[in-house]
């Protein structure tokens, strides 16, 4: 980069920062889980479009630094969600599960978990969100929607997707037992 491009690249990033940033973090605010990771995601924002070699390619500046911002919660809520199935908890911690006195049925009560948490995990990231969200978590619809960023009218199409393919996992799985 010649010290023209460079000068021109520092008051393009310059001038979007002035005249976007507080509407960029409030963006960010209602997305996040607080405002210090809005803050750190509004960093990162303009950190990868100062990497941005051509600038002068970018026709909506202020779109591409939104669209860079929700790639980053998307990315931040990935990372969350993979961290969260990582962690893991003392014994402890665990509370009892309540038996009746007939194994087979806790057997059953079992393996129907098991079941149901294997075709849960095949489920594509977001349908797993939507779906534990609202059937263990109790959120109604529009918490989800807050919480991840995202419409009511996809939260709901999310949601009726992950009901339909567990149920045709499921019904799979009673087929194949059949034979």
């Amino acid at each position: 980069m010649t010290k023209q491009t460079i000068n021109k690249h520092s008051s393009f990033i310059k001038g979007l920062y002035d005249s976007s940033y507080k509407e960029l973090f409030a963006f960010l605010l209602r997305r996040s889980s607080n405002k210090q990771q809005a803050q750190d995601l509004s960093q990162e924002a303009y950190l990868r479009l100062i990497r941005v070699e051509r600038t002068d390619l970018i026709e909506q500046p202020k779109a591409y630094l939104f669209r860079i911002a929700a790639n980053l919660v998307y990315e931040t809520r990935i990372k969350s969600d993979r961290s969260a199935e990582k962690k893991t908890y003392p014994f402890e911690e665990v509370e009892d599960i309540p038996s009746t006195d007939e194994p087979h049925m806790d057997y059953e009560t079992a393996k129907a978990i098991i079941d149901l948490d294997k075709i849960i995990k095949e489920l594509p990231l977001m349908y797993q969100t939507v779906l534990l969200m609202r059937k263990r978590d109790g959120l109604k619809h529009m918490e989800i929607a807050n919480k991840l960023g995202i419409s009511i009218h996809t939260v709901r199409k999310y949601l009726t997707r992950a009901v339909a393919e567990c149920r045709k996992a499921h019904s799979m799985g009673d087929h194949h037992e059949q034979y």
